[in-house]
């Protein structure tokens, strides 16, 4: 019994999920993705092309990623994919065959993720998440092309008391039960519990991580600008404070299995607040937009229970004369009758003349114009006079003529259409094997999704850093621990004495880095953790050209080698995590394709006197101010490439080529204790 009532409790709390919360989040996560899309495409050109800084035959002898992109080149072919995956994200938006739009999304999203992992962030991981776990949710069955498909082909009806019966297809539960609702909503739950746990440092401690990271100027917006001007550093320090309690809030507001009518809604509005500031303070991609995304996910029947009765309130039912033998007027019934889940329009007959009248419950005389059809219609659907206003606006205000005018020519839209009065179809029993077949599906998919959670969390238990190898965590060479450090440390030696527990394996096994790898679906989760960054940097390249001038074929502008002057840099997210992960050592192979792109600049602009016969690739770093100081320091441009042309000799009054450079490594380790910085140990001397 008492296994039983476990169950009966896990089943009603965390296992259903409502099929209205992920229609919208099917809306939420569609609309994010189109705007993705169209994001990444207008830099398309300079990083997912042959023409770019990456071309494709250079990218894959250089990982061990599968994409699709690999097999498009030119700077056409890759607009064309760039056109295809809009289209899947519009048909997975609108509902139109959602599951396999989803699939389809979530292959071609992965696929772009691999084909640059140089711009890749935790945002990306937030996204590619949501799209894995979309091709398990009920996305089709409410506010879908798929439904209002299945609907038109199950139910024709052709009389009034048959359009007055269709509450009957509204009597099915709107809930499924399935293992992705506990496993998505726990997922979301990882990403904040892992982000509070993993923010050890001295600077969240202290109450500086919002000055250090508002200073960023590569990421900050003029919003930031603005804050950081502005706000004294009490407020900021305060802020700080603010953040981690909001994230812990968050988690405990997903997870808690009571009172979630309140602790839902309370996780959905700091989530929106919270993310909707961090993406308008800072530029990091898609991570906080599509946490805003997954919110409808919180919903639960009683949230539209609750919104269902306060529109109604507010507005009116009304009846709709139908007559049943006009083709048109039948079809508009029909529609109708979908649209009606608070079974507020009632079908009548219609006044003598008319094919399509509408009135108000409480009134009694007949409307026949369409504007006034349509608001009437409008106001009894659920959420009708909402959606009414949406359409006016998208349509600029031409939909009611629109409506009139398909009301005036009815004859000819009848006829074109094919519209008539069917006869209704005979509902087909299920044979036996295809209700077997179907069984079969439904356990093969929750034997999937339990697989996935399963790797998730492992992944989660080996990615983050706050969980260490063994008890006792193992110390870096030269390691020092501050004091509370320290004397945790010490009593897990004296209460464990020789004996070392391994916690995580030193290599990841073979099936979890297959499954969780490829379809880039990590759980580390830790923003601005242990300690933000406190050193801000941009990449810069000085070319010179044929007829002596300077100029960054990046920005198409002046090199600009002072990062201490700025205000905000106003970079992409693309660009800057781009030049961010170029800098590191490991990267150091596609330093050559950037050359490249630079070589192919006269072939781009059609201009000979592009020619570059001499380039410089830098990263220009300076360190945050300190806590009470608005002004960096400490700027210095480090060249990390450095070419000349070979056996270049200059025309009379061109330029002369300056010395090659010494190249070193830009990167420095900070300490995740005490936040000290140690230089690379081996620099980079490689010259072109």
């Amino acid at each position: 019994m008492r296994l039983a009532g476990a169950w009966s409790f896990l089943r009603t709390r965390y296992l259903l999920i409502d099929d209205r919360a992920a229609a919208l989040f099917r809306i939420a996560l569609g609309t994010l993705l189109v705007l993705d899309c169209v994001r990444h495409w207008r830099e398309a050109d300079l990083l997912y092309s042959n023409e770019g800084v990456v071309s494709n035959h250079y990218h894959l002898y250089r990982t061990s990623l599968f994409s699709f992109f690999h097999a498009f080149s030119t700077s056409a072919e890759v607009h064309v994919l760039f056109a295809i995956g809009l289209a899947i994200h519009l048909c997975f938006l609108v509902g139109y065959r959602a599951r396999l739009f989803a699939v389809l999304g979530f292959v071609w999203v992965t696929s772009r993720d691999a084909r640059m992992e140089l711009v890749e962030n935790g945002g990306y991981i937030v996204q590619n998440l949501a799209c894995l776990w979309a091709c398990f949710l009920p996305l089709q069955k409410r506010l879908s092309i798929d439904a209002w498909r299945a609907s038109w082909r199950a139910r024709k009806e052709t009389s009034l008391a048959d359009l007055n019966a269709h509450q009957l297809d509204l009597s099915t539960s709107p809930v499924t039960r399935s293992l992705v609702g506990l496993t998505v909503i726990v997922n979301l739950a990882i990403v904040y519990f892992f982000n509070v746990v993993n923010k050890t440092g001295y600077m969240w401690r202290e109450g500086t991580t919002i000055h250090y990271v508002l200073h960023i100027d590569r990421m900050v917006t003029g919003v930031g600008v603005f804050v950081r001007e502005t706000f004294p550093l009490p407020v900021l320090r305060a802020v700080d404070f603010l953040v981690l309690a909001t994230e812990a809030t968050i988690c405990v507001a997903i997870l808690s299995p009571y009172a979630r009518k309140y602790t839902r809604l309370l996780a959905i509005a700091l989530i929106i607040v919270f993310h909707a500031t961090l993406g308008i303070f800072m530029r990091l991609g898609p991570f906080s937009w599509f946490l805003i995304g997954w919110t409808p996910l919180l919903l639960l029947p009683i949230h539209f229970g609750i919104a269902y009765r306060h529109y109604e309130r507010r507005t009116r039912g009304c009846e709709l004369g139908i007559d049943c033998n006009d083709g048109f007027a039948l079809a508009v019934g029909r529609i109708v009758a979908r649209l009606d889940h608070g079974r507020r329009v009632r079908f009548v007959e219609p006044p003598a003349g008319a094919v399509l009248a509408t009135r108000s419950c409480d009134e009694g005389e007949w409307q026949t114009s369409a504007r006034a059809m349509i608001g009437q219609v409008a106001e009894a659907v659920p959420f009708g006079r909402w959606w009414s206003r949406a359409v006016r606006i998208a349509t600029l205000g031409t939909f009611t003529r629109i409506a009139s005018g398909v009301l005036t020519q009815r004859e000819r839209v009848t006829r074109f259409l094919g519209l008539r009065s069917a006869p209704a179809a005979a509902l087909r029993a299920k044979s036996p094997l295809v209700t077997r077949l179907r069984k079969l599906r439904t356990f093969a998919r929750e034997a999937l999704i339990g697989y996935l959670a399963i790797c998730s969390t492992m992944q989660a238990w080996l990615e983050n850093k706050v969980i260490p190898k063994s008890l006792p965590p193992p110390l870096r060479p030269g390691q020092e621990l501050r004091g509370d450090e320290r004397q945790a440390y010490d009593f897990i030696k004296r209460s464990l004495g020789d004996v070392v527990i391994p916690l995580k394996p030193d290599e990841k096994p073979t099936f979890l880095r297959v499954t969780i790898d490829y379809p880039r679906i990590f759980q580390g989760w830790g923003m601005f953790a242990p300690n933000p960054i406190k050193e801000d940097g941009v990449l810069a390249l000085d070319a010179l050209t044929i007829d002596g001038r300077h100029l960054d074929p990046l920005t198409g502008r002046q090199p600009d080698l002072d990062l201490s002057d700025s205000r905000g840099e106003g970079l992409s997210q693309l660009r800057q995590d781009y030049g961010n992960r170029l800098r590191l050592n490991r990267n150091e192979q596609f330093r050559e394709a950037l050359w490249e792109y630079v070589m192919r600049l006269p072939a781009r602009t059609g201009n000979p006197k592009d020619e570059v016969v001499s380039l410089d690739v830098y990263w220009v770093k300076d360190h945050c101010p300190p806590p009470g100081a608005v002004k960096p320091f400490g700027n210095e441009p480090i060249p990390i490439y450095s070419w000349r042309k070979p056996h270049y000799i200059p025309a009379p009054g061109g330029p002369k080529l300056p010395p090659v450079l010494k190249v070193r490594s830009a990167e420095e380790k900070e300490d995740s204790s005490d936040g000290r910085r140690n230089a690379d140990d081996k620099p980079e001397t490689k010259k072109r």
